[in-house]
């Protein structure tokens, strides 16, 4: 039996390659999850606390006050409005719904498109960006590629913007003219906009006034990372396609959104002044982490928009050059975790270089954070 369990463990954590497990290791500075540093709104806080209270009857299956107040908040219509545990299972849904024969990513992106493509039957697609450029996205090179597969193929393109875990900003005319050629070839494009509200010119980014102009976009977002409320698990679809919309609801089981992340979510949207304060938190946060990695030989900061950073180490930093996760390793001794970017395509371990993710935190945590490194390094 022990053996049994054993194995079970092992083949999960070879699944789960995200940050976040802080229950199998010993942690007090976490940089390996992208969520807001000022935490959970206290509001928000109290509303789960009352939810659990009333928990002793089923959670509203439509979400429908959720839904009508993020209607105001997002300038859509509420019925354009899907919600989800977690932005995750409406990745995976939609997939299932859509069960395109090709799948499109570009690369390096968040591991869970090429996961849930994968699980619905998909052919993945990928279209790279290299680290010469800072890992910037091209997207003539994105289109290009759209056009030399089959009509009948493509059904699927994700884009995440601010990517994850690059950070950069995607250009709101490329994003216009993918979207445009998404309608002529009938593929369901996938905007992931979970990062942008930490973003200053979110507003200039942002798809999701675009709903009616491009039937075959959907926008996702969260109040995961926004909100700090990944243990919650509530996220929300924006598409103005009522098949589409049908299609995922299909795949969705009642009752996804508990009653405490749902109150959770109204509370949160009463806050008036959280988000600003979470950006200039960041953007200082960022400068600052930014500049003391680079001062770091051997270290390369890539730009990124977001509230988060990549970075890469080269191999002769490397105390033990046997082990390339030796950065990670020892500042898990110290209780600090950062995300091994081993599983992103284009950002595997080598011995020559290595590729990390941090989140901007407060600014005691991120002076703790370059303290650690300046040790181990």
């Amino acid at each position: 039996m022990a053996k049994s369990v054993e194995r079970l463990y092992t083949a999960m954590e070879r699944l789960y390659t995200h940050g976040g497990d802080i229950y199998r290791n010993k942690v007090r500075y976490d940089f390996s999850v992208n969520v807001n540093p000022l935490g959970m709104p206290t509001k928000s806080i109290e509303a789960a606390k009352r939810a659990v209270e009333l928990s002793d009857r089923y959670p509203d299956y439509m979400g429908e006050q959720l839904c009508a107040r993020l209607s105001e908040a997002e300038g859509c219509r509420a019925g354009d409005i899907i919600l989800g545990n977690g932005a995750a299972e409406l990745i995976y849904s939609l997939c299932q719904s859509v069960k395109p024969k090709l799948a499109i990513i570009p690369s390096p992106a968040f591991k869970e498109y090429e996961n849930a493509a994968s699980a619905s039957g998909a052919e993945v697609v990928r279209v790279c960006s290299n680290e010469r450029d800072g890992f910037a996205f091209s997207a003539r090179k994105l289109i290009s590629q759209i056009y030399a597969l089959r009509q009948e193929d493509a059904r699927l393109l994700f884009l995440c913007n601010p990517n994850n875990p690059t950070g950069r900003l995607l250009d709101n005319e490329d994003l216009r003219r993918i979207a445009w050629v998404c309608e002529e070839k009938s593929i369901t494009l996938l905007v992931d906009e979970c990062f942008l509200p930490f973003c200053d010119a979110e507003e200039e980014h942002t798809m999701k006034h675009e709903l009616e102009c491009f039937k075959h976009m959907c926008v996702l977002r969260a109040f995961t990372k926004v909100y700090a409320m990944p243990g919650l698990r509530l996220g929300y679809l924006l598409t103005a396609d009522s098949v589409l919309r049908e299609g995922i609801r299909r795949q969705l089981q009642p009752w996804n959104t508990s009653l405490p992340a749902q109150m959770a979510g109204l509370a949160a949207l009463e806050e008036k002044d959280y988000i600003m304060k979470a950006r200039r938190l960041i953007a200082e946060g960022r400068e600052y982490l930014s500049n003391e990695l680079s001062a770091i030989g051997g270290i390369s900061v890539y730009k990124s928009d977001a509230n988060f950073i990549l970075f890469s180490v080269e191999g002769r930093c490397m105390c033990d050059r046997a082990k390339p996760s030796y950065l990670y390793d020892r500042l898990l001794e110290r209780g600090i975790m950062i995300r091994k970017c081993n599983d992103f395509d284009g950002l595997e371990f080598s011995r020559k270089r290595q590729f990390y993710r941090i989140a901007v935190r407060s600014r005691r945590e991120n002076e703790e954070l370059i303290k650690a490194v300046k040790e181990v390094l």
